[in-house]
């Protein structure tokens, strides 16, 4: 064998070592790894094709007959001029002709040059027309399309939680490298100069174009999200009053923003014709820990009565929030909206309180939007004679407020206090006052203390973000953990709304019919009809936030009062023997069946309930006092007061184009005729009954508190959920 087919031998090894190397890298990565991997074909990863062709070109100069430098120095220019992709034969045609396999082993490598250039260049196309089709989709075709403002990580994670629909990431000019991060993620994105444009093209296309769009804005600045939905406000406004009332069915929008800045949102939503819904990822967080884990979730027969559904008279239910900033504060809020319980008192049921016990370096309870919600009622009340109003609510909870630091000495002492008064207590730490380590460390401390003061009613609970090591030991010890912003938050399933959403609609729905057939409707498929329609475009055009957010909060509150009777929900697919709806209404009314005969009419399943005035005791009236103080908390925490007796006599307002009584129902100016005790919904009735001259019945509000558990069978199973038995054998 001769020199000339040892060096080409070589050099076609090495060419196919190359070639192979390249295919299993490539194989071996996922699609980003291969996007980048290709594109480091330019920067010399392709080397050895480039290095294999110099001997060759130099064999083959060699043999047409030019001496050993000169072949050296052109084999070697030859090369390069290759990088740019210009090939001559010409110089090598001699060996070429003569040897068949020096011939194959040169094409070989002229191939592989050539290949290594087109799949770079193919890569960089391949991205530019990915980039123009997805901007084509968004904008083109009749199904449902999902546009996601602000280009960041928490929307991506939105971005691919979505299911069903077209969705697309806007950003505001996306750096280079973003887009290549996106491209390689397979995520669809428009990278915009300005947001306005955009908006303009999903308006028109709703609006306009009947296709609906859902929009989510978050952009990680509240001036840029708060122009966004200004663009979005300024259309709207141009509409004329028909195209108003159908803009909502195709167009939701859905804006995060600070919870400091609650109230310029609220006037955002309440300026969009039910377009906008503002969006706190800590009420989220806080909606998802109390449907996960309401109080009663650490209760069972020593502190309920599982006959009556009272809290036992013994029995103190403590939580402790350790850190007050924005996370704790609205779980607190939403905790006091939904966790109120009763207690047995003179043959009827009184408050039973939840103890806060709140734990922050700073005057936590010094706060504007405490004060503007929560603490406005509580202020009020130094202000209102009494003998001008119905009977008062209680105040919804008992908050002891301590301003210790996590390092003071005292701290541990003030919850070694608060959580070893009786074996008999509920107590619950939450703790959200730092970085996702520092929660964790004060959960571990907090487990070593539980485990010294010898008591195992403790439950502890953590705020971490996205979990990381060292929570396994946690978890064993009975530690939860809550606030996953990927999970809680940045889901596009949970914002849109999940099964408590569905049924708060569901529920708003009934409501309305109900208060048609009271008012002397006459039962028929036309009624129910009509009434669907009133209420979906009421429900989000008239409506103002809080009334939303009160259907919203009486469903968040159902698995809490299942809790109360030895019940629980969970998916239909779940574990867990389904009771029947007979097996359901035994439990909860036994003796005080709802009348399902009188209408014998059913809407959508759901068997419509005749109420009377004949509210006799019972387990069912037992949990519709407990409802009513739940509503009552739940309006106190967003700043409602009592109206006087002459407000909720006299006050007018128009509507509908007429000037009706409020019944000292007021939104704008927060205050509420029902916002009273249970009793006192009974004098409301019959002072409005004989202002009105009209029966008592008209006139009864206390029958909505019923509704939830009345319907709740039949509201669970709408949303695909079953009614089980709680985990411990009653």
């Amino acid at each position: 064998m001769t020199a000339q087919h040892i060096v080409t031998a070589i050099c076609f090894a090495l060419l196919t070592a190359e070639v192979l190397y390249v295919t299993i890298s490539y194989f071996r990565r996922n699609r980003s790894g291969r996007i980048a991997f290709v594109r480091s074909f330019k920067r010399g990863k392709c080397a050895v094709v480039y290095l294999s062709v110099i001997p060759l070109f130099f064999i083959g100069v060699l043999f047409s007959g030019r001496d050993v430098l000169e072949s050296l120095l052109l084999s070697i220019t030859k090369s390069v001029e290759l990088v740019v992709l210009k090939y001559d034969v010409n110089v090598v045609k001699a060996l070429i002709d003569a040897d068949l396999f020096y011939k194959i082993t040169m094409y070989y490598a002229y191939t592989l040059v050539a290949l290594n250039a087109v799949l770079f260049v193919f890569s960089l196309a391949a991205q530019s027309l990915w980039q123009a089709r997805s901007r084509g989709a968004a904008k083109r075709g009749k199904m449902d399309k999902l546009f996601i403002f602000g280009c960041n990580d928490n929307n991506t994670d939105i971005w691919k939680s979505a299911k069903g629909v077209r969705k697309t990431l806007v950003g505001k000019n996306i750096s280079k490298e973003t887009k290549l991060s996106l491209y390689a993620g397979k995520i669809r994105y428009m990278s915009v100069s300005d947001y306005g444009d955009t908006a303009a093209m999903i308006f028109s296309k709703s609006v306009f174009g009947g296709v609906n769009h859902s929009v989510v804005v978050n952009t990680e600045s509240e001036e840029t999200n708060l122009e966004i939905c200004r663009r979005f406000i300024e259309r709207i406004k141009s509409l004329t009053d028909e195209e108003k009332q159908s803009a909502f069915r195709h167009l939701h929008i859905f804006v995060f923003g600070d919870p400091r800045y609650e109230a310029i949102y609220e006037d955002v939503t309440a300026s969009a014709n039910g377009c906008i819904h503002y969006v706190s990822k800590y009420r989220m967080i806080a909606m998802n820990f109390v449907d996960r884990y309401p109080l009663t979730r650490f209760m069972d027969a020593r502190h309920i009565d599982y006959a009556t559904s009272f809290i036992r008279k013994d029995v103190e239910i403590n939580v402790c929030m350790i850190g007050f900033g924005k996370t704790n504060r609205s779980i607190f809020m939403t905790s006091v909206a939904n966790n109120q319980f009763i207690t047995a008192d003179r043959g009827g049921a009184r408050l039973k309180k939840v103890n806060y016990h709140i734990f922050d370096r700073e005057n936590a309870e010094n706060d504007k939007n405490l004060n503007h919600s929560y603490y406005r009622y509580k202020t009020a009340l130094d202000e209102i004679k009494t003998k001008d109003y119905l009977p008062l609510p209680s105040l919804p909870a008992t908050e002891l407020y301590y301003k210790l630091d996590i390092n003071d000495p005292r701290f541990y002492r003030e919850i070694k206090t608060a959580v070893t008064r009786s074996e008999s207590d509920v107590n619950i730490a939450v703790i959200a006052f730092g970085t996702d380590l520092e929660n964790i460390d004060m959960a571990q401390k907090l487990t070593a203390k539980k485990r010294e003061w010898g008591i195992d009613n403790l439950v502890i609970m953590v705020k971490v973000r996205k979990r990381i090591g060292g929570c396994e030991e946690l978890e064993s010890s009975g530690c939860l953990f809550i606030g996953n912003e990927r999970e809680d938050v940045y889901d596009y399933g949970e914002i849109i709304g999940d099964e408590i959403y569905r049924m708060a609609m569901l529920r708003n729905e009934i409501y309305d019919l109900e208060y048609s057939l009271t008012h002397g409707g006459q039962a028929s498929d036309a009624l129910i009809a009509e009434n669907k329609k009133c209420a979906v475009r009421n429900w989000f055009c008239a409506k103002t936030q809080s009334e939303r957010e009160s259907s919203l909060y009486c469903c968040l509150s159902l698995r809490s009062k299942l809790n109360l009777m030895g019940l629980d929900y969970v998916k239909t697919d779940a574990a867990g023997e389904a009771l029947s709806e007979k097996e359901y209404l035994e439990i909860y009314a036994a003796d005080d069946m709802p009348d399902t005969q009188t209408y014998s009419f059913a809407a959508a399943g759901k068997k419509i309930v005749y109420y009377t005035l004949d509210f006799k005791d019972s387990r069912r009236k037992n949990l519709a006092v407990q409802e009513h103080l739940r509503w009552n908390s739940f309006m106190i925490s967003k700043g409602m007061i009592p109206a006087s007796k002459r407000q909720i006599l006299e006050e007018t307002a128009l509507k509908g184009g007429k000037t009706r009584f409020t019944n000292g129902r007021n939104y704008p100016c927060r205050r509420h005729g029902n916002l009273t005790t249970f009793d006192g919904l009974v004098a409301f009735r019959k002072m409005i009954a004989e202002r009105d001259n009209v029966s008592e019945e008209q006139t009864d509000v206390i029958k909505y508190d019923y509704q939830l558990l009345d319907d709740a069978y039949w509201l669970l199973a709408s949303v695909g959920c079953k009614i089980v038995r709680r985990d411990e054998g009653i």
